[in-house]
Parts: structure tokens; sequence; C-alpha cells
């Protein structure tokens, strides 16, 4: 099995179009189904599902391509490191950011104060399942006790809290239930944006629907949203709002329990550079030192 067959088969793969997959490696259709033919004789299996023209990953086909990321991933780093060697020092880290975005620039700004050569690249894209993900690490989330993803580390759990603004009338309750809001406005992120999902989950389990009247793909509008009294919020306790944020209450709610995992993951690789097991070492101790005491609370 060569290489140049890997990278032709994880072309059509991640595409399940031979036609496109040619046109992305700038080859001739022939000769890519050539590829994939002998590929699927030399394993003595089918890679695709075939119905007429249409193309489908069977479970064999999955299982090459897991096996073909790591294969070309361990080549990718063999000439990062050879790089490296050579030029001193690699400085570019491609983050990928699904959660706690409204901490974000404080978190850089943090870690770029001791390492400022480094140079990031932000993207908050959501990958398809046969996308190959193209970020060195991304920050994400899970509820409850969800098991992390390999090559993960934990960087914080927190509470799902209700956020309000300051003046609004629930902030006078001594406590808060869900039955106290079925009827209230509520503003969310956009229903395709993880955090939402898990909000969604949530709600599922305790058979509650929220009255949904704005949604937002930005966290920094949904806190002006709340802020401006268009309706409340579900929030994580911890990293829903950015750092001095006056005009929003975050309130308990005492039928709600459910908490979120913050967590960094990093591409597997056998060789992680040196800059980005830095960030990763960083972002475990920053995210530790945000105590509770620093959210506004209610």
């Amino acid at each position: 099995m060569e290489i140049f067959q890997l990278k032709q088969f994880q072309a059509v793969a991640e595409l399940e179009h031979m036609t496109r997959a040619a046109e992305r490696l700038n080859l001739a259709q022939p000769a890519l189904s050539r590829t994939i033919r002998n590929l699927e004789n030399e394993l003595g299996v089918p890679l695709f599902d075939r119905d007429g023209r249409r193309m489908r990953l069977n479970e064999n086909g999955r299982i090459l391509l897991r096996y073909t990321r790591q294969i070309l991933a361990s080549l990718q780093d063999a000439r990062a490191e050879i790089d490296a060697r050579k030029t001193g020092t690699e400085s570019r880290i491609q983050l990928c950011v699904h959660s706690a975005t409204a901490l974000l620039p404080q978190l850089l700004a943090d870690f770029l104060a001791v390492r400022p050569e480094v140079r990031f690249e932000i993207t908050q894209r959501i990958f398809g399942e046969t996308e190959q993900p193209s970020y060195d690490m991304l920050i994400d989330s899970l509820v409850g006790d969800e098991v992390l993803p390999r090559n993960s580390c934990l960087l914080l759990r927190e509470d799902v809290v209700l956020a309000a603004a300051a003046d609004h009338p629930l902030t006078r309750l001594e406590s808060v239930r869900l039955s106290d809001v079925r009827s209230v406005p509520f503003v969310s992120l956009r229903r395709d944006r993880p955090w939402a999902k898990i909000i969604q989950n949530a709600c599922n389990e305790v058979n509650f629907s929220p009255r949904v009247v704005a949604e937002s793909d930005n966290p920094i509008t949904l806190c002006d949203f709340v802020r401006c009294g268009v309706g409340v919020c579900f929030l994580p306790s911890r990293t829903g709002l950015p750092p001095q944020t006056d005009g929003i209450a975050l309130l308990h709610l005492q039928d709600f329990a459910h908490v979120r995992q913050l967590y960094l993951h990093w591409r597997y690789s056998a060789y992680l550079p040196p800059h980005i097991a830095a960030f990763r070492d960083f972002c475990v101790r920053w995210f530790a030192s945000l105590a509770p005491a620093d959210r506004p609370q209610a």
C-alpha cells in the first residue's frame, strides 16, 4: 500500500464523489478509479457501497480512513519536527473554539504575554463526520459525565445556570425553579452550535421547552440580549460571561442540575511541538485559576 494510494483514497473517502476527488487531486478520474479498485483488491473487501454513480463509505472504508489519517498525520509530524530543527522555532497554533469563546481574548492575551512569538489562527468551524479537522487544538464541551475524547484534558467542570438582566423580576426570588420560567422569553445560541445542542438535550431530559424568541451565533451578542431584557438564557456558571460584565445576574436553578465539562483536545500526534505543548499546559493552569467568585452571582 503506497502513500500516494492512501492520499487518493482519503480524498475519495472524504468527498464520497469520484469526480470531485479527482478535481481536488488534479488527477484523471480513470486513474483515481483504478487506485481505489487496486486498494480494494489488495484488502479483499469493498471500501464503498455503490449505487449507480453514488458512493458511500462503508465500515471497511471508515476503518481504513481512520488509519490513513494517522499515517498521513505522522508523516506531516515528521516533516514538522525536521523543519522545527532546521528553522529553530515554529510559532503557529491553529485553534478551533466551540466553547468558552467569551474568555478567549483574555486567555490569548495572557499566553502571548509570556510567549509573544506564537501566532494564533482561530476558527469556530464545526467539521463534518468524514472531514479531516484542520486544527492543532480544540476547546469544546460535554455535558454530565461523558467520557472525554482521546488526546484531551479536562479544563474545568461548571454548573449550568440561568442568566437574566440584573433588574429582572426573577432576581427577587429566593430560589428559581423551571416552573418559574416556563412562560419567560429565552434567548439562545443558534441551534447548530454545540452549547445549544447540549442545552436542548438537557431540557429534553426534564421535559422543559424554553420559549426562544431570539437566536444568535455569537455568545457576546447573546449576553447583550440578556442585559437588554430581550430574554433569559442558560449559561455555564464560570465561563458563560466575559470578565468585568455588569448588568447580568446568574441564577441557580433548583431543579436543573446539569454540569458542563470544558476540555482541550489536540490532534493525535507522536510529535507535539513545544509551543503547542506550552499552550496546553498554560490552558490547564489558566482555567484552574478561574474561581467561582470571578463571575457575577445572584
